[in-house]
């Protein structure tokens, strides 16, 4: 009996690309996904004016949010007018209070949620905005 050993010397190696392509694959449709769903931050239908000269905040805040048609929701739970004043009573008064209004809401009703809100006796205000280009 002879037991030799077929040794191959051919320098050709084959590398199934077929798995590494599929992965990146993945990875591009899970990242483009991600990125259409990274604006959203709530269920609510509000959309910001836009501004160039916009910062981001890191401080505990509290998101007042104005849908159209004048509907109020606070840290997305809704609220009549009457009781927003009473909400805020209870709250922390060093958070930033951090107001959503829709760009088609009445500039007026903007400033009345303004003013229940300094009445309440918070110090920092801002409005959030879009980053334009």
């Amino acid at each position: 009996m002879n037991f030799t050993k077929k040794i191959s010397t051919s320098p050709e190696a084959n590398l199934d690309l077929t798995p590494i392509v599929d992965v990146v694959f993945n990875l591009l449709i899970f990242f483009a996904l991600s990125l259409n769903f990274s604006e959203i931050t709530s269920s609510l239908n509000i959309k910001l004016p836009k501004a160039k000269s916009s910062e981001t905040l890191s401080e505990l805040q509290i998101v007042i949010s104005i849908e159209k048609n004048n509907k109020i929701y606070i840290n997305d739970k809704p609220f009549f007018y009457d009781q927003v004043s009473n909400h805020l009573s209870n709250e922390d008064k060093n958070k930033t209070i951090v107001i959503k209004a829709d760009e088609t809401i009445d500039h007026g009703f903007v400033v009345k949620i303004m003013d229940l809100v300094k009445s309440s006796g918070f110090k920092k205000i801002g409005i959030a905005v879009k980053k334009s280009e």
